[in-house]
Protein backbone atom coordinates (compact mmCIF):
# COMPACT_ATOMS: atom_id res chain seq x y z
CA UNK A 1 0.00 0.00 0.00
CA UNK A 2 3.04 2.28 -0.23
CA UNK A 3 1.67 4.07 -3.31
CA UNK A 4 -1.70 4.70 -1.63
CA UNK A 5 -1.21 7.57 0.79
CA UNK A 6 -4.71 8.95 1.20
CA UNK A 7 -8.21 7.58 0.85
CA UNK A 8 -11.48 9.50 0.84
CA UNK A 9 -14.79 7.94 1.83
CA UNK A 10 -17.89 9.86 0.79
CA UNK A 11 -20.65 8.68 3.09
CA UNK A 12 -19.39 7.25 6.37
CA UNK A 13 -22.35 5.06 7.26
CA UNK A 14 -22.26 1.30 7.87
CA UNK A 15 -20.34 0.39 4.70
CA UNK A 16 -18.21 3.52 4.47
CA UNK A 17 -17.39 3.40 8.17
CA UNK A 18 -16.51 -0.28 8.02
CA UNK A 19 -14.21 0.38 5.06
CA UNK A 20 -12.48 3.06 7.07
CA UNK A 21 -12.04 0.83 10.11
CA UNK A 22 -10.70 -2.05 8.00
CA UNK A 23 -8.26 0.16 6.08
CA UNK A 24 -6.96 1.84 9.22
CA UNK A 25 -6.01 -1.56 10.65
CA UNK A 26 -3.55 -2.19 7.79
CA UNK A 27 0.20 -1.87 8.31
CA UNK A 28 1.34 1.60 7.17
CA UNK A 29 -2.33 2.45 6.67
CA UNK A 30 -3.14 5.36 4.36
CA UNK A 31 -4.78 8.44 5.83
CA UNK A 32 -8.58 8.20 5.67
CA UNK A 33 -10.75 11.28 5.23
CA UNK A 34 -14.50 10.89 5.56
CA UNK A 35 -17.34 13.14 4.56
CA UNK A 36 -21.01 13.34 5.37
CA UNK A 37 -23.73 15.97 5.19
CA UNK A 38 -24.27 15.39 8.92
CA UNK A 39 -21.74 16.79 11.40
CA UNK A 40 -22.96 14.31 14.02
CA UNK A 41 -22.16 11.41 11.65
CA UNK A 42 -18.64 12.78 11.11
CA UNK A 43 -18.18 13.15 14.86
CA UNK A 44 -19.32 9.55 15.40
CA UNK A 45 -16.99 8.28 12.65
CA UNK A 46 -14.08 10.06 14.34
CA UNK A 47 -15.13 8.69 17.72
CA UNK A 48 -15.18 5.04 16.58
CA UNK A 49 -11.91 5.49 14.68
CA UNK A 50 -13.29 4.97 11.16
CA UNK A 51 -11.59 8.09 9.80
CA UNK A 52 -8.60 10.28 10.59
CA UNK A 53 -10.27 13.48 9.44
CA UNK A 54 -13.85 14.49 8.79
CA UNK A 55 -15.42 17.24 6.71
CA UNK A 56 -18.77 18.21 5.22
CA UNK A 57 -16.97 19.40 2.05
CA UNK A 58 -16.49 16.71 -0.60
CA UNK A 59 -14.09 19.07 -2.37
CA UNK A 60 -11.77 19.11 0.64
CA UNK A 61 -12.17 15.38 1.21
CA UNK A 62 -11.10 14.27 -2.27
CA UNK A 63 -8.48 16.85 -3.23
CA UNK A 64 -5.46 14.70 -2.29
CA UNK A 65 -7.04 11.26 -2.38
CA UNK A 66 -5.48 8.37 -4.30
CA UNK A 67 -8.67 6.29 -4.00
CA UNK A 68 -12.19 7.60 -3.44
CA UNK A 69 -14.98 5.32 -2.19
CA UNK A 70 -18.49 6.63 -2.86
CA UNK A 71 -20.79 5.08 -0.27
CA UNK A 72 -23.90 7.16 -0.90
CA UNK A 73 -27.35 5.98 -2.08
CA UNK A 74 -27.13 4.43 -5.54
CA UNK A 75 -29.40 7.07 -7.06
CA UNK A 76 -26.80 9.76 -6.20
CA UNK A 77 -23.56 8.00 -7.24
CA UNK A 78 -23.29 9.24 -10.82
CA UNK A 79 -24.04 12.82 -9.80
CA UNK A 80 -21.48 12.56 -6.99
CA UNK A 81 -18.78 11.46 -9.45
CA UNK A 82 -19.63 14.47 -11.62
CA UNK A 83 -19.44 16.72 -8.57
CA UNK A 84 -15.99 15.60 -7.42
CA UNK A 85 -14.34 15.16 -10.83
CA UNK A 86 -13.02 18.76 -11.12
CA UNK A 87 -11.24 18.47 -7.76
CA UNK A 88 -9.44 15.15 -8.24
CA UNK A 89 -5.74 14.81 -8.94
CA UNK A 90 -4.59 12.99 -12.06
CA UNK A 91 -4.51 9.22 -11.64
CA UNK A 92 -7.10 9.13 -8.85
CA UNK A 93 -9.22 5.97 -8.64
CA UNK A 94 -12.94 6.31 -7.99
CA UNK A 95 -15.07 3.37 -6.93
CA UNK A 96 -18.52 2.93 -5.40
CA UNK A 97 -20.29 0.39 -3.19
CA UNK A 98 -23.68 0.33 -4.92
CA UNK A 99 -25.47 -2.97 -5.42
CA UNK A 100 -26.37 -2.15 -9.04
CA UNK A 101 -23.62 -1.54 -11.53
CA UNK A 102 -24.40 -1.39 -15.25
CA UNK A 103 -26.05 2.03 -15.47
CA UNK A 104 -23.60 3.56 -13.01
CA UNK A 105 -20.49 2.22 -14.77
CA UNK A 106 -21.64 3.11 -18.28
CA UNK A 107 -22.81 6.58 -17.24
CA UNK A 108 -19.56 7.46 -15.46
CA UNK A 109 -17.36 6.14 -18.26
CA UNK A 110 -19.22 8.38 -20.70
CA UNK A 111 -17.96 11.60 -19.08
CA UNK A 112 -14.92 10.75 -16.94
CA UNK A 113 -11.62 12.29 -18.18
CA UNK A 114 -8.89 9.90 -19.36
CA UNK A 115 -6.60 10.82 -16.46
CA UNK A 116 -9.11 9.53 -13.86
CA UNK A 117 -10.20 5.93 -13.30
CA UNK A 118 -13.60 4.53 -12.29
CA UNK A 119 -14.06 0.90 -11.25
CA UNK A 120 -17.50 -0.19 -10.10
CA UNK A 121 -17.60 -2.07 -6.82
CA UNK A 122 -20.14 -4.03 -4.79
CA UNK A 123 -19.24 -5.50 -1.39
CA UNK A 124 -21.48 -8.51 -0.73
CA UNK A 125 -21.57 -7.67 2.96
CA UNK A 126 -23.82 -5.62 5.16
CA UNK A 127 -26.42 -5.66 7.86
CA UNK A 128 -30.00 -4.66 8.45
CA UNK A 129 -28.50 -2.21 10.94
CA UNK A 130 -27.75 1.28 9.67
CA UNK A 131 -25.19 3.96 10.45
CA UNK A 132 -21.54 4.25 11.40
CA UNK A 133 -22.34 3.19 14.98
CA UNK A 134 -22.68 -0.37 13.66
CA UNK A 135 -19.53 -0.24 11.51
CA UNK A 136 -16.96 -2.97 12.08
CA UNK A 137 -13.48 -3.64 10.73
CA UNK A 138 -14.36 -7.29 10.10
CA UNK A 139 -17.41 -6.68 7.89
CA UNK A 140 -15.55 -7.60 4.69
CA UNK A 141 -13.43 -10.50 5.93
CA UNK A 142 -14.08 -13.66 3.90
CA UNK A 143 -16.96 -11.98 2.07
CA UNK A 144 -17.13 -11.47 -1.66
CA UNK A 145 -16.35 -8.04 -3.03
CA UNK A 146 -17.35 -7.71 -6.68
CA UNK A 147 -15.50 -5.41 -9.07
CA UNK A 148 -16.86 -4.66 -12.54
CA UNK A 149 -13.99 -3.75 -14.89
CA UNK A 150 -14.69 -2.96 -18.54
CA UNK A 151 -12.61 -2.60 -21.69
CA UNK A 152 -11.82 0.94 -20.51
CA UNK A 153 -10.40 -0.11 -17.13
CA UNK A 154 -6.77 0.81 -16.49
CA UNK A 155 -4.73 -2.25 -15.46
CA UNK A 156 -2.61 -0.49 -12.84
CA UNK A 157 -5.66 1.16 -11.26
CA UNK A 158 -7.44 -2.20 -11.11
CA UNK A 159 -4.44 -3.83 -9.41
CA UNK A 160 -4.26 -1.08 -6.77
CA UNK A 161 -7.93 -1.33 -5.87
CA UNK A 162 -7.94 -5.13 -6.01
CA UNK A 163 -4.89 -5.35 -3.72
CA UNK A 164 -6.39 -2.93 -1.21
CA UNK A 165 -9.65 -4.86 -0.99
CA UNK A 166 -7.85 -8.21 -0.74
CA UNK A 167 -5.71 -6.80 2.08
CA UNK A 168 -8.80 -6.14 4.23
CA UNK A 169 -9.88 -9.77 3.84
CA UNK A 170 -12.30 -9.61 0.93
CA UNK A 171 -12.64 -12.35 -1.67
CA UNK A 172 -12.44 -10.17 -4.79
CA UNK A 173 -14.21 -11.33 -7.95
CA UNK A 174 -14.43 -9.52 -11.27
CA UNK A 175 -17.61 -9.59 -13.30
CA UNK A 176 -19.12 -7.74 -16.26
CA UNK A 177 -21.44 -4.92 -15.07
CA UNK A 178 -24.51 -6.15 -16.96
CA UNK A 179 -23.97 -9.74 -15.84
CA UNK A 180 -23.54 -8.49 -12.29
CA UNK A 181 -26.96 -6.86 -12.29
CA UNK A 182 -28.66 -10.01 -13.58
CA UNK A 183 -27.02 -12.17 -10.92
CA UNK A 184 -27.69 -9.90 -7.94
CA UNK A 185 -31.30 -9.46 -9.01
CA UNK A 186 -31.74 -13.15 -8.15
CA UNK A 187 -29.39 -13.69 -5.21
CA UNK A 188 -29.88 -10.35 -3.45
CA UNK A 189 -32.63 -8.10 -4.79
CA UNK A 190 -35.39 -10.68 -5.22
CA UNK A 191 -34.86 -12.13 -1.69
CA UNK A 192 -35.36 -8.65 -0.20
CA UNK A 193 -38.56 -8.18 -2.19
CA UNK A 194 -39.82 -11.60 -1.11
CA UNK A 195 -38.90 -10.91 2.50
CA UNK A 196 -40.79 -7.61 2.52
CA UNK A 197 -43.76 -9.19 0.76
CA UNK A 198 -43.94 -12.08 3.25
CA UNK A 199 -43.78 -9.77 6.27
CA UNK A 200 -46.52 -7.56 4.83
CA UNK A 201 -48.65 -10.62 4.04
CA UNK A 202 -48.27 -11.92 7.60
CA UNK A 203 -49.07 -8.49 8.99
CA UNK A 204 -52.30 -8.28 6.98
CA UNK A 205 -53.29 -11.74 8.18
CA UNK A 206 -52.95 -10.62 11.81
CA UNK A 207 -56.06 -8.54 11.33
CA UNK A 208 -57.91 -11.85 11.42
CA UNK A 209 -55.52 -13.74 13.68
CA UNK A 210 -53.89 -11.42 16.22
CA UNK A 211 -51.41 -14.02 17.48
CA UNK A 212 -49.89 -14.88 14.08
CA UNK A 213 -46.74 -12.76 14.34
CA UNK A 214 -46.31 -13.59 18.03
CA UNK A 215 -45.93 -17.28 17.26
CA UNK A 216 -43.77 -16.82 14.17
CA UNK A 217 -41.18 -19.59 14.17
CA UNK A 218 -37.47 -19.42 13.46
CA UNK A 219 -37.86 -20.09 9.74
CA UNK A 220 -40.09 -17.06 9.33
CA UNK A 221 -37.71 -14.88 11.33
CA UNK A 222 -34.67 -16.09 9.38
CA UNK A 223 -36.27 -15.50 6.01
CA UNK A 224 -37.67 -12.09 6.90
CA UNK A 225 -34.70 -10.62 8.83
CA UNK A 226 -33.61 -8.59 5.81
CA UNK A 227 -37.03 -6.92 5.62
CA UNK A 228 -35.70 -4.60 8.33
CA UNK A 229 -33.27 -3.04 5.81
CA UNK A 230 -33.37 0.60 4.72
CA UNK A 231 -36.53 1.22 2.62
CA UNK A 232 -34.98 4.22 0.83
CA UNK A 233 -32.09 2.06 -0.36
CA UNK A 234 -34.31 -0.76 -1.58
CA UNK A 235 -36.71 1.58 -3.36
CA UNK A 236 -33.71 2.98 -5.29
CA UNK A 237 -32.36 -0.51 -6.04
CA UNK A 238 -35.70 -1.62 -7.51
CA UNK A 239 -35.72 1.42 -9.80
CA UNK A 240 -32.04 1.22 -10.78
CA UNK A 241 -32.12 -2.49 -11.60
CA UNK A 242 -35.74 -2.71 -12.70
CA UNK A 243 -35.21 -4.73 -15.91
CA UNK A 244 -33.26 -7.53 -14.23
CA UNK A 245 -35.52 -7.57 -11.16
CA UNK A 246 -38.69 -7.81 -13.27
CA UNK A 247 -37.19 -10.78 -15.13
CA UNK A 248 -36.29 -12.42 -11.80
CA UNK A 249 -39.80 -11.88 -10.45
CA UNK A 250 -41.29 -13.44 -13.58
CA UNK A 251 -39.03 -16.50 -13.29
CA UNK A 252 -39.90 -16.84 -9.62
CA UNK A 253 -43.59 -16.54 -10.42
CA UNK A 254 -43.23 -19.49 -12.81
CA UNK A 255 -41.53 -21.55 -10.09
CA UNK A 256 -44.34 -20.72 -7.65
CA UNK A 257 -46.89 -21.73 -10.28
CA UNK A 258 -45.12 -25.10 -10.61
CA UNK A 259 -45.30 -25.58 -6.85
CA UNK A 260 -48.97 -24.58 -6.87
CA UNK A 261 -49.73 -27.07 -9.63
CA UNK A 262 -47.89 -29.91 -7.86
CA UNK A 263 -49.75 -29.21 -4.61
CA UNK A 264 -53.12 -29.03 -6.38
CA UNK A 265 -52.42 -32.36 -8.12
CA UNK A 266 -50.95 -33.97 -4.99
CA UNK A 267 -47.81 -34.70 -6.96
CA UNK A 268 -45.72 -36.13 -4.13
CA UNK A 269 -42.80 -37.20 -6.30
CA UNK A 270 -42.31 -33.81 -7.94
CA UNK A 271 -42.70 -31.93 -4.65
CA UNK A 272 -40.06 -34.18 -3.07
CA UNK A 273 -37.74 -33.60 -6.03
CA UNK A 274 -38.05 -29.83 -5.70
CA UNK A 275 -37.37 -29.84 -1.96
CA UNK A 276 -34.57 -32.38 -2.26
CA UNK A 277 -32.84 -30.38 -5.00
CA UNK A 278 -33.11 -27.20 -2.94
CA UNK A 279 -31.80 -28.99 0.16
CA UNK A 280 -28.79 -30.35 -1.70
CA UNK A 281 -27.91 -26.98 -3.21
CA UNK A 282 -28.33 -25.14 0.09
CA UNK A 283 -26.20 -27.62 2.05
CA UNK A 284 -23.40 -27.26 -0.47
CA UNK A 285 -23.19 -23.47 -0.50
CA UNK A 286 -19.59 -22.28 0.05
CA UNK A 287 -18.49 -21.89 3.64
CA UNK A 288 -15.82 -19.52 4.91
CA UNK A 289 -12.62 -20.11 2.99
CA UNK A 290 -9.71 -21.41 5.07
CA UNK A 291 -6.63 -20.39 3.14
CA UNK A 292 -3.50 -22.52 2.98
CA UNK A 293 -0.55 -20.87 1.27
CA UNK A 294 0.63 -24.28 0.07
CA UNK A 295 -2.47 -24.34 -2.14
CA UNK A 296 -1.68 -21.02 -3.82
CA UNK A 297 -0.79 -21.13 -7.53
CA UNK A 298 0.65 -18.34 -9.65
CA UNK A 299 -0.74 -18.06 -13.16
CA UNK A 300 1.49 -16.09 -15.53
CA UNK A 301 -0.13 -14.63 -18.66
CA UNK A 302 1.95 -12.76 -21.29
CA UNK A 303 -0.13 -9.85 -22.61
CA UNK A 304 0.02 -6.87 -24.92
CA UNK A 305 -0.51 -3.47 -23.30
CA UNK A 306 -3.90 -2.69 -24.80
CA UNK A 307 -7.36 -1.64 -23.53
CA UNK A 308 -9.52 -4.35 -21.99
CA UNK A 309 -6.77 -6.85 -21.12
CA UNK A 310 -7.26 -6.80 -17.34
CA UNK A 311 -11.05 -6.84 -17.75
CA UNK A 312 -10.92 -9.76 -20.18
CA UNK A 313 -8.68 -11.86 -17.94
CA UNK A 314 -10.27 -11.06 -14.59
CA UNK A 315 -13.85 -11.41 -15.80
CA UNK A 316 -13.02 -14.74 -17.49
CA UNK A 317 -11.74 -16.09 -14.16
CA UNK A 318 -14.54 -14.43 -12.20
CA UNK A 319 -17.15 -16.27 -14.30
CA UNK A 320 -15.76 -19.50 -12.85
CA UNK A 321 -16.32 -18.22 -9.30
CA UNK A 322 -12.56 -18.24 -8.69
CA UNK A 323 -11.16 -15.52 -6.45
CA UNK A 324 -7.94 -13.81 -7.54
CA UNK A 325 -5.91 -13.54 -4.34
CA UNK A 326 -3.29 -11.20 -5.78
CA UNK A 327 -2.34 -9.50 -9.03
CA UNK A 328 1.10 -8.44 -10.21
CA UNK A 329 1.73 -6.57 -13.46
CA UNK A 330 5.25 -6.91 -14.86
CA UNK A 331 6.05 -4.56 -17.76
CA UNK A 332 8.80 -5.78 -20.11
CA UNK A 333 8.38 -3.01 -22.68
CA UNK A 334 5.97 -0.16 -23.26
CA UNK A 335 3.76 -2.47 -25.31
CA UNK A 336 3.96 -5.85 -23.57
CA UNK A 337 4.35 -7.54 -20.22
CA UNK A 338 3.09 -10.34 -17.98
CA UNK A 339 0.09 -10.39 -15.67
CA UNK A 340 0.67 -12.72 -12.71
CA UNK A 341 -2.43 -13.93 -10.88
CA UNK A 342 -2.51 -15.85 -7.61
CA UNK A 343 -5.40 -18.26 -7.01
CA UNK A 344 -5.95 -20.89 -4.36
CA UNK A 345 -6.19 -24.56 -5.32
CA UNK A 346 -4.67 -26.80 -7.98
CA UNK A 347 -8.02 -27.57 -9.60
CA UNK A 348 -8.99 -23.89 -9.57
CA UNK A 349 -5.71 -22.86 -11.19
CA UNK A 350 -6.08 -25.50 -13.91
CA UNK A 351 -9.67 -24.42 -14.62
CA UNK A 352 -8.61 -20.77 -14.77
CA UNK A 353 -5.71 -21.60 -17.10
CA UNK A 354 -7.95 -23.62 -19.39
CA UNK A 355 -10.48 -20.79 -19.63
CA UNK A 356 -7.75 -18.27 -20.47
CA UNK A 357 -6.23 -20.59 -23.07
CA UNK A 358 -9.63 -20.98 -24.71
CA UNK A 359 -9.75 -17.23 -25.36
CA UNK A 360 -6.25 -17.14 -26.82
CA UNK A 361 -3.81 -16.52 -23.96
CA UNK A 362 -0.64 -18.47 -23.21
CA UNK A 363 -0.56 -19.57 -19.59
CA UNK A 364 2.03 -20.90 -17.16
CA UNK A 365 1.21 -22.22 -13.67
CA UNK A 366 3.68 -22.36 -10.77
CA UNK A 367 3.35 -23.20 -7.10
CA UNK A 368 3.90 -20.39 -4.64
CA UNK A 369 6.41 -21.29 -1.93
CA UNK A 370 7.52 -19.04 0.91
CA UNK A 371 5.81 -16.02 -0.57
CA UNK A 372 3.50 -13.74 1.35
CA UNK A 373 0.25 -12.96 -0.36
CA UNK A 374 -1.79 -10.03 0.97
Amino acid sequence: MQDIKEIAIIGVGLIGGSLGLAIKELPDAPRVTGTSRSVSTIDKALEVGAIDKGTTSVKDAVANADIIFIATPISTIVDMVKKITPFLKAGAIITDVGSTKNRIVRSVEAFLPDNLHFIGGHPMAGSEQQGVSFATATLFKNSYYLLTPTDNTDTVAFKKLHSLLASIGSQVLAIDPEKHDKIVSIISHLPHILSASLVNLASRQTRENKSLLLIAAGGFRDMTRIAASDPDMWRDICIENSDAILMAIEEFRKNLDDFKKDIEQTNRAELWNEFQEAQSIRLNLPTILHKDISEFREISVPVSDEPGVISNISVTIGKLGINIEDIEIVHFTETSGVIKLVVSGEEESQNAAKALQEIGYQVEINKLIDREVP
